[in-house]
């Protein structure tokens, strides 16, 4: 059993999710507004949130970017506001995953459960630690943590998932659909735009310049690489 979290402030929309989810196993606590459903992660530590954008007071980009303050829970953005550039936000401010109202229970639940298992399965096995750049950035699987210049860095669950795929081969380039499928698995195929922000994210934390990047470099068209430095 899962615990899950819906903030949304149509009733309707609260009460027909949280009688879904509940059929399928998970345990489900749910809040019509940003501030209430913020002090609910507090309280309940769900293992994932579903957030509407469109709220009053405080919409969902800014209670997105106030959970991740504390939190690195997964969430999907369940919104009517549709494009990709709304996708894309969602997903730069720390979003796991975008579907759009209306849209087909399936496959709510289908990402939903993809999401989670993502999030249950062991992120490395055993292994030695990845050093780079003279060991200025090491990944250190045993510990799952990240370490640039002796300090640690602070990734998602995703975005380590990620950068360990791509340092685990580095100098060999991964193509859009080898990264898609070992990080994030069935139901994400053609979501290269999700790789991007990702990327983007990951060069903000752990580049010396985002903008010529020295550790994750792009093959234009096919996919990336971590530099073998």
């Amino acid at each position: 059993m899962s615990k899950i979290l819906v903030i949304d402030d149509a009733p309707e929309m609260t009460q027909f999710l949280e009688h879904v989810l509940r059929r399928e196993g998970h345990e489900v606590t749910t809040a019509q507004s940003a501030w209430e459903g913020l002090k609910l992660a507090h309280q309940f530590r769900p293992d994932l949130v579903v957030l509407d954008v469109m709220m009053p007071q405080m919409d969902g980009w800014e209670a997105l970017q106030r959970l991740r303050e504390f939190s690195d829970v997964p969430v999907i953005m369940l919104t009517a506001v549709d494009g990709v550039d709304n996708k894309v936000l969602g997903l730069d401010y720390g979003a796991d995953d975008y579907i759009t109202k209306p849209f087909e229970v399936q496959e709510l639940k289908a990402r939903i459960r993809s999401i989670l298992r993502r999030a249950s399965i062991p992120t490395t096995t055993p292994e030695e630690r990845l050093s780079f750049d003279g060991g200025r950035l090491i990944l250190d699987p045993p510990a799952r943590q990240v370490l640039l210049n002796g300090e640690p860095i602070s990734l998602t669950p995703t975005e380590y998932k990620l950068l360990l795929c791509l340092a685990r081969h580095a100098g060999r380039v991964l193509t859009y659909d080898q990264i898609l499928d070992r990080v994030w698995g069935p139901g994400y195929e053609n979501s290269v735009s999700i790789i991007k922000v990702y990327i983007r994210r990951l060069r903000k934390k752990i580049e010396p310049e985002p903008h010529r990047p020295r550790y994750l470099l792009t093959r234009w068209g096919v996919g990336y690489s971590m530099a073998k430095i």
